[in-house]
């Protein structure tokens, strides 16, 4: 772990995995931290370089006040630039592949190429509110087996809990507690029409079809906006698909890397 002061308000916690020729800058999901993409991060480093950060609000980073999906773009640059990095393949998971869509459009210099995992965002979603509220509530009275069970009705494949239940339990120990994930992101600064589909780089996408946020629909109208695109949809996998199917997401990089490399 390494830190980066932006201003005398914001520093970066980043990671650096891996000395390989490729690299991969990752973006969270929103207010998770950057231990999220352990696993994966763990695969790609064997052979490659794997960047990582805390976002503004998340894990170890210090930032004050409000931010936009610009400025966790820009964050990113910033590291990159403190790192001395030319070139990146951007993976963003759910909130992070907005950001990973805006950092395509404002540093084209620096995006070889683009992945997309799990984010919605211009589609609605498709959880009931009344469940969203229930998680918050039981989150928010300290009420851990409700909310553990909410968590994986609402972000998880059915029976992924008992499929991999150390997986499960990680995810809630990233998670919790709920308080860490009261974003602060001001989404009007950068609407979905702004970025969305707009990528000009080669683009995969990675999608859970049990996905209730960044739902498979969000996938069906990026792949009509995007010229070079290749997808990946993961029958048993929902909103937290990079820890659901990490080996197959794994894979699927490798073969897109592979691909850019000719």
């Amino acid at each position: 772990m390494a830190t980066l002061e932006r201003t005398q308000d914001v520093t970066i916690n980043y990671r650096v995995d891996g000395d390989g020729d490729t690299t991969w800058l990752l973006f969270n999901g929103a207010t998770l931290p950057l231990e999220f993409w352990d696993p994966l991060a763990r695969a790609l480093a064997l052979r490659d370089t794997v960047v990582r950060f805390d976002q503004r609000n998340a894990g170890a980073t210090r930032a004050q006040g409000s931010f936009s999906l610009l400025d966790t773009a820009a964050d990113a640059a910033a590291v990159l630039e403190h790192l001395g990095v030319k070139s990146v393949i951007v993976v963003g998971h759910a909130w992070g592949g907005r950001v990973a869509q805006v950092f395509a459009r404002d540093y084209p210099h620096l995006c070889q190429a683009l992945v997309i995992c799990g984010t919605g965002g211009h589609l609605p979603a498709t959880v009931p509110d009344e469940s969203l509220v229930a998680l918050r509530e039981a989150g928010r009275g300290g009420d851990k087996a409700t909310w553990s069970q909410l968590v994986e009705q609402i972000y998880c494949a059915p029976g992924f809990a008992a499929r991999q239940p150390q997986e499960f339990a990680e995810l809630l120990r990233l998670m919790w507690p709920p308080s860490r994930r009261e974003a602060r992101w001001d989404a009007r600064v950068a609407p979905s029409v702004s970025y969305w589909g707009l990528a000009a780089v080669p683009t995969l996408l990675i999608y859970g079809e049990q996905d209730r946020f960044g739902t498979p629909l969000n996938a069906d109208d990026l792949q009509s906006r995007l010229a070079h695109v290749h997808r990946l949809d993961i029958a048993d996998a929902g909103h937290f698909v990079i820890r659901e199917a990490t080996q197959q997401i794994f894979a699927a990089l490798q073969d897109f890397a592979a691909r850019l490399a000719g």
